[in-house]
């Protein structure tokens, strides 16, 4: 069954599940031909699912794996070694809301595990996505065209593994020289590094998810990159988690990145070549204007459209399961809710 799914903000939840209007904006979406809610939290409410399962639509939860930005980034002021370490050996800056969390440390990671297995245990899911299973990097900024990106996971812990994993020890003395020695002479290594951490990450989690509720459908958020940046910037080999879950879901958000809408094309087929059996859920986004109320730059506006040309593109590519909007409250601007249930009358025949 092809998934079609609407993207919220765990704030669209915080009311009663129990008020008319909010039975009145399920309708809407169903008319839209949405049959999925997506969204990320640590807490859920029981009231707002069932709604939800009874409108016929299913509920994906998910967790921000290495990113605390929900909590305003308390675990790295609280806990100042998980703060990412750059090639410069300095702490990386703050990015709008983003810092982000080094993806080694073995106790932070445990109990991110034992939070989504509890969480899969209590609720009544139908999937599960993780976000911001990945290696440190704003990448909405930092992979626009001529921003040079940002290495991370240069700190005492991180380069004591990677040592482990590559055999040898690392010269330099400071977290710079370290940084600049290994880029140089084991780039391969340190890609195939941050790629093993990620996958084994992975790995624990879907079993965890699935000894909790074992019908439960998986899948992970990637990074709209090439393949090679992908694997060396934030350690996501997406062949490699394409065997573990049952979605990739390359977010695609052609304005954040400042892109036309053919990029978002060209990414989700390179996904679907390397995710194969209908596992490629591209998420796609609808507006721009939902970004700057909550601190961020999601890039020029986007016409209706041009939304409605990404989504055409996007869902005739082979190997794709369906979309996911984001946002989906953003599918009520103009007519594009509707646009959307137009494209995916037509490309239902193609979905695999």
């Amino acid at each position: 069954m092809a998934v079609i799914g609407a993207f919220f903000f765990p704030d669209t939840f915080r009311g009663s599940a129990a008020d008319r209007d909010s039975a009145v904006w399920l309708e809407r979406l169903a008319g839209y031909g949405v049959n999925a809610i997506f969204t990320e939290a640590e807490t859920y409410d029981d009231g707002w699912i069932a709604l939800v399962h009874s409108f016929g639509l299913r509920w994906f939860a998910g967790v921000a794996c290495f990113s605390d930005h929900a909590n305003q980034n308390r675990a790295v002021r609280e806990h100042p070694e998980l703060w990412p370490v750059t090639e410069t050996g300095r702490r990386r800056r703050p990015m709008e809301w983003y810092v982000g969390i080094t993806p080694t440390y073995e106790d932070y990671a445990e109990a991110r595990l034992d939070l989504m297995a509890r969480l899969a245990g209590q609720h009544a899911f139908d999937g599960f996505m993780l976000d911001f299973v990945r290696w440190p990097l704003h990448w909405e900024l930092e992979c626009r065209p001529g921003v040079r990106p940002q290495q991370a996971g240069f700190d005492p812990h991180t380069l004591q593994r990677f040592q482990e994993f590559a055999g040898r020890s690392i010269p330099g003395r400071t977290a710079a020289q370290k940084a600049a020695w290994i880029l140089t002479e084991m780039r391969d290594r340190w890609i195939d590094f941050k790629c093993q951490v990620i996958t084994a990450f992975v790995a624990k989690a879907v079993a965890k998810l699935k000894a909790a509720r074992s019908a439960l459908m998986t899948g992970v958020y990637v990074l709209p990159l090439d393949s090679t940046a992908q694997e060396e910037l934030a350690g996501q080999r997406v062949a490699d988690l394409a065997a573990l879950v049952d979605y990739i879901a390359p977010m695609a958000y052609h304005a954040i990145l400042h892109q036309p809408p053919e990029w978002a094309e060209r990414i989700v087929r390179q996904t679907a070549g390397v995710a194969p059996g209908g596992r490629t859920l591209p998420v796609l986004q609808v507006d721009s204007r939902e970004g700057p109320p909550v601190g961020a730059d999601w890039g020029p506006p986007i016409p209706p459209a041009e939304w409605e040309e990404v989504v055409g593109r996007v869902l005739r590519v082979p190997g794709v399961c369906g979309c996911v909007a984001f946002t989906g409250s953003a599918l009520a601007y103009e007519d594009r809710g509707n646009r959307l249930s137009r494209l995916v009358g037509t490309a239902k025949g193609s979905f695999r």
